[in-house]
């Protein structure tokens, strides 16, 4: 993640795979395990079904729905979006992108973006998130000046939030891979220490308790996936920027290293282009996010049972020249609590 960069609240055969993928759509997945806890998935509509809010920053663009392929059933037309899709900063609008379906694909597409569903040969449904930045910047961007977004989102309501006291683990999967990507900069126009395109995956984590002086503060939990300006990552725990005029001004604490792709992305390193499949526990780390968060003078008042999971983002942040693909399949979060 780029430093200073902005974060928004307003701000993811057939047959036998539809059938599998409805069954997820439950909420509760097990109400009786053996040690008397209970999981559920915490994302909801994973076909996408019932579409997407498009944002641009605080600003609503509209509701983007399109076919699922592979499902009988329309798009939910008077269900709202539990998805979000941020796309800060861009000259265009995919709930104006033009609209492409086949029988195992649908799209929309701007100049800037492409957002698809696609039925794999396997059955799976695959989300992709593209960008194409030299339609949006009329030259290279330069220090201080905003960047393109493309993000899935999920924010989660506070009656929907689970409390990390309550959990005995909240785990976070999905297959991902970077299709390719390509800088479009001559060197002498390149920058690195501005321009990048970086995918991360990021949690906010919140202070949910209502007599802490803590109440409603948040730090930002983030697993490095991808930046084309280095194969692997180190752990970034540096401040997101200032809220007076770009970012939130909260910690951020993005895991990175080799350990990382080791112990996360099952060894497989998303510049090689090929699926990384990506697993993590959040509650095996947020002791230690939180410890460091206290260290740097954020959330001095809070103790791991004051937190509660509030909002999860997933996709390109591209404040340089370049036109990049993301696929992401088998997305869950799943919640395991003390009944």
């Amino acid at each position: 993640m780029c430093a200073g960069s902005r974060r928004s609240w307003a701000f993811v055969g057939i047959a036998l795979a539809v059938t599998v993928l409805a069954f997820w759509e439950c909420r509760i997945l097990s109400a009786d395990e053996p040690n008397g806890s209970e999981t559920s998935e915490l994302f909801g509509d994973l076909n996408f079904s019932n579409g997407f809010t498009v944002l641009d920053a605080a600003r609503t663009l509209g509701i983007l729905r399109l076919p699922v392929p592979g499902l009988d059933a329309a798009p939910g037309q008077n269900a709202a979006p539990t998805w979000k899709i941020a796309q800060h900063n861009s000259k265009y609008d995919l709930t104006k992108g033009k609209i492409n379906v086949g029988a195992n694909l649908s799209e929309s597409v701007t100049p800037g973006q492409r957002l698809a569903l696609e039925r794999n040969a396997d059955g799976e449904l695959v989300l992709y998130l593209d960008v194409s930045t030299d339609k949006e910047y009329a030259a290279p961007r330069m220090n201080g000046e905003p960047w393109i977004h493309l993000l899935l989102v999920r924010d989660f309501p506070p009656e929907e939030r689970v409390s990390f006291s309550d959990a005995e683990s909240i785990v976070f999967s999905c297959d991902a891979r970077v299709c390719d990507w390509k800088r479009l900069m001559t060197d002498g126009e390149f920058n690195s220490s501005v321009h990048a395109t970086q995918a991360s995956v990021y949690f906010a984590i919140s202070n949910d308790s209502p007599d802490s002086p803590d109440y409603r503060d948040y730090i930002w939990f983030g697993i490095s996936f991808f930046d084309d300006r280095s194969e692997v990552q180190e752990q970034y725990v540096e401040v997101d920027g200032d809220p007076r005029t770009i970012g939130t001004g909260k910690l951020i604490y993005r895991l990175g290293d080799q350990k990382t792709i080791d112990d996360v992305m099952s060894g497989v390193n998303p510049y090689s282009k090929q699926w990384t499949h990506i697993e993590i526990d959040l509650v095996q780390y947020i002791t230690e996010a939180l410890k460091t968060a206290k260290e740097r003078g954020f959330m001095t008042h809070t103790d791991v049972g004051d937190l509660k999971l509030a909002h999860f983002n997933y996709g390109w942040e591209t404040p340089g020249t370049y036109s990049a693909s993301l696929a992401i399949k088998n997305l869950r979060l799943e919640a395991t609590v003390k009944k």
